[in-house]
């Protein structure tokens, strides 16, 4: 039997739009149509004048400030031909800061691609420790212009169920990023299409034979056109099984990740500097394992027989689709999304929408992929969002509990107002893990374009998922014990503080009261501080709680790790102890450990 995935979206069980105009009452899982709200777009304006380049010590640059300017006129000559530049520009160098590196100025303002090749070749100069932008920093956080952002994306606010977008965008808007939305495809809707990347269309049934299931819809097979012409389904199309309109899923997912922000119009992304590279999977009532599987590796850079080579191979991969059957069932995904890993592009997956055990599911219980489930305004659970071990962590996918109705609940994004074929460009609102999913393949992209900028290494798709562990707020309302959704709430600002090499304060641990409980996966990893008065006569450091196996390290005065840890308890289950008599006062560290998935557990120190 043919085997084909669907697209979870819009309220979880049918596929349901909202549309920004909402005068009249909305019954729940309604459509409404606005027009969108046009207003004169912002200047895309151009990047810099001024870079911060430091030169390692003992080299030429470092010892004599006449070299600087050999070095900088060098790769402006590189830079300028791989930028394709025509206008000529010079850089000198005004003053070194205290830690030795130098500030440069440009003689005239540089465009996006003229600087981001000049730091490539400043950054492949053996004599340089690093090079980044000599960016802005704004006292407050950083808000877009965008009309519909302070009215109703409160999935990318500073709000108690949002990403804390703000936060992250005066270090980071994913600039540099690719992010390869797997889906049913792309409109270039007018707040989204500068920002999309040539793509690829991967569904290869269009009805070739009688028994053929028409599952393409556009009348060929696979094809560089990636552009989604409608998944609605009908009395012609007896495999769906049911009847409903396009949902443009595609398009919404993407804007999700990188609308076009701060252009006075519309709604925002959460990495709006990022590129995203649409690739069609999916079509009339889904998309064969197989045509994702190849698109996975082909958007990883991988070779697909027939199809031309990726150019612009992504760094981040979102999938808000799923089908029944656990990821053990499901070898040719695992296979695919392992190829994509090795290859350092970290996949975002949703968990599902079927308020069931993400386990039973694929790609949520793949390894390897960050698993998403979805919250409401109010950071509770959404009460279809799949659960389990599997899950990673948690973002906004939207509901309708505590959201003051469909509109505020939920998740508003690009789209189109075509009810079968496409019609005008709208602004849509939908809910479902769907929906989660590109919060934190954007984050991603917020995050990875930190390190890269400030010099660091790209983050591995390892270094990505802990740090999103790490960096998840605590949930406002803890999920039931039954239905955990991973290590908490995925937090823009604080991700991008991880990716930039700074330390996040730890949760501390009050004297004999427990945790929240935590959940993870395993070699998750979650850290508490925990302060020892002077005169203390022991310690009693425990784990309790729920299922799975972890392990419990601590030390004082410094974070433990596996392998340096001063006390360590590793026995099989939840139930660690240790004890230390007459510890040292202070500040004591300790870390909890995934030995396999776990869920529901607590920690408590007491102090005697």
């Amino acid at each position: 039997m043919k085997k084909s995935y669907v697209s979870h979206c819009a309220c979880a069980v049918a596929a349901s739009i909202a549309l920004i105009t909402l005068a009249a009452p909305v019954a729940a899982i309604e459509q409404r149509v606005m027009p969108l709200r046009s207003l004169p777009a912002a200047n895309a304006g151009d990047t810099s004048t001024r870079l911060i380049v430091k030169y390692k010590p003992g080299s030429a640059p470092a010892r004599d400030r006449g070299r600087v300017t050999v070095s900088l006129n060098s790769a402006v000559a590189r830079g300028m031909a791989v930028a394709s530049t025509n206008t000529a520009f010079a850089l000198h160098s005004v003053r070194r800061t205290a830690t030795g590196a130098d500030i440069v100025s440009s003689s005239r303002r540089l465009a996006s691609n003229e600087a981001q090749a000049l730091l490539k070749q400043l950054r492949q100069d053996p004599d340089v420790a690093y090079a980044q932008l000599d960016t802005l920093k704004y006292a407050a956080d950083v808000m877009p212009n965008d009309p519909q952002l302070p009215i109703y994306q409160w999935d990318l606010l500073n709000t108690i169920g949002g990403i804390h977008g703000p936060e992250a965008w005066g270090e980071s808007t994913g600039e540099g990023v690719v992010v390869a939305v797997l889906d049913t495809g792309y409109r270039p809707h007018a707040d989204l299409k500068d920002n999309l990347l040539p793509g690829y269309d991967f569904v290869s049934s269009y009805g070739q034979s009688e028994d053929d299931w028409d599952i393409a819809g556009d009348g060929d097979g696979r094809d560089p056109d990636a552009s989604d012409p409608g998944d609605w389904t009908d009395a012609s199309m007896p495999w769906c099984g049911s009847t409903r309109d396009s949902t443009w899923h595609g398009t919404h997912v993407a804007g999700t990740v990188a609308a076009m922000t701060n252009n006075g119009r519309d709604v925002a992304g959460t990495a709006w500097g990022a590129k995203v590279q649409p690739v069609r999977v999916l079509g009339h009532c889904g998309g064969f394992t197989s045509d994702i599987a190849d698109a996975i590796v082909w958007a990883a850079g991988g070779t697909i027989e027939g199809v031309p080579a990726n150019p612009t191979p992504a760094d981040v991969i979102n999938m808000s689709l799923g089908g029944s059957g656990a990821c053990t069932d499901d070898p040719v995904t695992q296979e695919a999304i392992d190829f994509a890993v090795a290859q350092g592009t970290t996949v975002v997956v949703e968990a599902g929408n079927q308020g069931a055990d993400a386990a039973g599911f694929s790609p949520a219980s793949c390894r390897n992929v960050i698993s998403v489930g979805a919250t409401g305004v109010g950071g509770r659970i959404a009460s279809y969002s799949n659960f389990g071990p599997t899950v990673t962590l948690a973002a906004p996918g939207g509901d309708t509990d505590n959201s003051g109705g469909i509109a505020k609940g939920n998740i508003w994004s690009t789209s189109n107002a075509g009810t079968t074929v496409p019609g005008d460009d709208a602004v849509v609102g939908m809910m479902g893990t769907s929906m989660a999913s590109p919060h934190v393949a954007g984050i991603v992209a917020l995050m990875q374009s930190a390190a890269v900028g400030a010099g660091r290494p790209a983050l591995t798709p390892a270094q990505v998922r802990q740090m999103l562990v790490d960096s998840a707020r605590v949930f406002p309302v803890a999920p039931p014990a039954a239905r955990p959704i991973g290590a908490g709430l995925a937090d823009a600002g604080r991700a991008v503080q991880l990716a930039l090499g700074n330390p996040l304060p730890l949760p501390s641990l009050q004297n004999g009261v427990t945790s929240v409980a935590i959940n993870g996966a395993a070699g998750d990893s979650v850290s508490y501080r925990f302060d020892v008065p002077a005169g203390t006569r022991s310690i009693n450091l425990r784990t309790l709680g729920g299922r799975g196996d972890v392990s419990l390290y601590a030390s004082a005065g410094v974070e433990p790790t596996v392998d340096d840890a001063q006390y360590r308890s590793r026995r099989a289950g939840n139930a660690e102890v240790i004890i230390v008599s007459a510890p040292s006062a202070g500040t004591w560290y300790l870390k909890v450990v995934g030995e396999a998935d776990f869920t529901g557990v607590g920690v408590t120190a007491i102090a005697r």
